[in-house]
């Protein structure tokens, strides 16, 4: 995905084909958010030494959230890869079928880490958000409310793509423990959307 340009990889996503899909739109969400708190924070290097401080700290984090964003979009393309080829398994026969949903159960299983880890990484940009927004001002408010926009959009595709990815396999012990990486979404979206209230409002 790294090497694709943004028409390559508009085409792609539109194209009658597994990859990528929202798992993909959720990670580059998250690399841009990050990148647009790494601006920021480059903005801040300069200032006092309390400002500078916190630009500092945010600076180093976002660059390698940005890194843990693009290598999730990978991993999720390669995890995508094996649930279609699960789903291409013949059903010609009741074992077929049988044998099949199992691989499509467990493939789906596996498809839903990246997207649980997307959501541990979201609440991390999250509170760089507030951070920068502490130490922000005029346009480059603005960025940081675009960045919490950003992650907040990832988060919730990313639960989404969870609850569908474990729904086979309901109740088992690994579908549990990946369902209960979206317990801080609901808090997550929230502070989001209370930093782009603030922002606004200091900005109006």
């Amino acid at each position: 995905m790294r090497s694709w340009s943004i028409d390559a990889y508009l085409a792609l996503l539109a194209a009658r084909h597994p990859t990528p899909a929202g798992s993909a739109v959720a990670a580059l969400n998250l690399a841009q958010a990050a990148a647009l708190l790494t601006m920021v924070a480059r903005f801040r290097v300069d200032r006092d030494p309390p400002v500078r401080a916190v630009a500092q700290s945010v600076l180093g984090r976002a660059e390698e959230l940005q890194e843990t964003a693009l290598r999730l979009a990978e991993a999720d393309t390669d995890a995508v890869g094996q649930v279609a080829a699960a789903y291409a398994l013949p059903r010609t026969t009741e074992a077929e079928r049988a044998r099949r949903a199992a691989a499509v159960a467990e493939a789906l299983l596996a498809a839903a880490g990246p997207p649980a880890e997307l959501v541990r990484v979201g609440a991390e940009l999250v509170e760089l958000c507030e951070r920068m927004a502490e130490v922000g001002s005029g346009a480059l408010l603005a960025d940081v409310a675009a960045a919490a926009d950003a992650t907040a959009a990832a988060l919730s595709i990313s639960r989404t793509n969870v609850e569908a990815d474990v729904a086979p396999r309901h109740g088992t012990t690994e579908a549990e423990a990946l369902a209960a990486a979206l317990g801080p979404v609901d808090d997550l979206l929230d502070r989001a959307a209370r930093l782009r209230g603030e922002v606004r409002r200091a900005l109006g």
